[in-house]
């Protein structure tokens, strides 16, 4: 891929970003790791030769399958992440319920 592209798609992306924050249909603390990687390609677009630095180092032979393993641990770890904040909304949830039904118990004794 041409690297004007990727630069494109990352400025495009920082920007989407900033604009749902703006808009507050996405929150800050949400944005903060996508706002990162968004950064990250734009930085890969305007230094390709990164990558196949940070292969030496690492000992990898190919270096775009370094970046894919990057991506790949990025997005298991917002889907970690993710999982783990709708567990505790559930638990929330669960005793919120417990609560208001707790509520309609004494308003109904009354």
């Amino acid at each position: 891929m041409n690297r004007y592209y990727l630069a494109a798609i990352g400025i495009i992306s920082v920007i989407y970003i900033i604009h749902d924050v703006r808009k507050k249909r996405f929150s800050i603390k949400e944005s903060f790791w996508w706002f990162i990687a968004a950064l990250l390609i734009l930085f890969l677009s305007i230094f390709p030769y990164s990558i196949n630095w940070l292969a030496e180092k690492f000992g990898v032979a190919y270096p775009p399958s370094l970046f894919f393993v990057f991506c790949i641990v990025f997005l298991v770890l917002m889907n970690f992440r993710n999982s783990k904040r709708i567990s505790e909304n559930q638990i929330k949830i669960a005793e919120m319920a417990q609560q208001i039904s707790l509520l309609k118990s004494k308003d109904s004794k009354k």
